[in-house]
């Protein structure tokens, strides 16, 4: 019985830390990590559209928030033909939706490199565009199956008015 009220306890600390570590998450500017946070506030706002976005390249992860979301997220970001795209996995983590609110309505800002571009997320539909990306992804990122069919590649189009 003990050995149960020790685990128990441990748990319930577990889960109260992850909760308090969440809130705390969504009072930052941006995302801690995997964790979401935050709207992105700090940086400068580019305005001007992106024809070429080769110097993101070599960058990881950006950061993405959809506007009217009070929060933002850390994604991948791959570089095809000077244009960038976000990939988004339909089924890892579970339970995770902006990607359907993207393809519904992409407004969304992006910050890399202590800068944020006003982009509009298009759902890249042209499966030759779609296959280059998953083997692009592939080797950037060393992933296997999760780019098979259950991702949407989302390109970063200049802001429409």
């Amino acid at each position: 019985m003990r050995v149960l009220k020790i685990f128990g306890g441990t748990l319930l600390a577990i889960v109260v830390g992850l909760a308090l570590l969440f809130g705390f998450a969504r009072l930052q500017d941006g995302p801690i990590g995997m964790i979401p946070g935050g709207p992105l506030v700090a940086g400068e706002n580019i305005n001007e559209p992106v024809t070429n976005w080769k110097f993101v390249e070599p960058v990881e992860e950006v950061e993405m928030q959809l506007v009217g979301d009070d929060s933002s997220r850390t994604t991948w970001i791959l570089v095809d033909q000077g244009q960038a795209y976000i990939p988004a996995s339909l089924t890892f983590p579970p339970g995770k939706t902006w990607y359907q609110r993207a393809d519904q309505r992409g407004d969304a800002r992006v910050r890399t490199q202590g800068k944020i571009y006003s982009v509009d997320l298009v759902r890249e539909t042209d499966e030759s565009v779609r296959d280059r990306l998953k083997v692009s992804a592939r080797e950037k990122y060393d992933v296997g199956p999760v780019f098979g069919d259950g991702v949407w590649f989302f390109r970063l189009s200049p802001r429409s008015s």
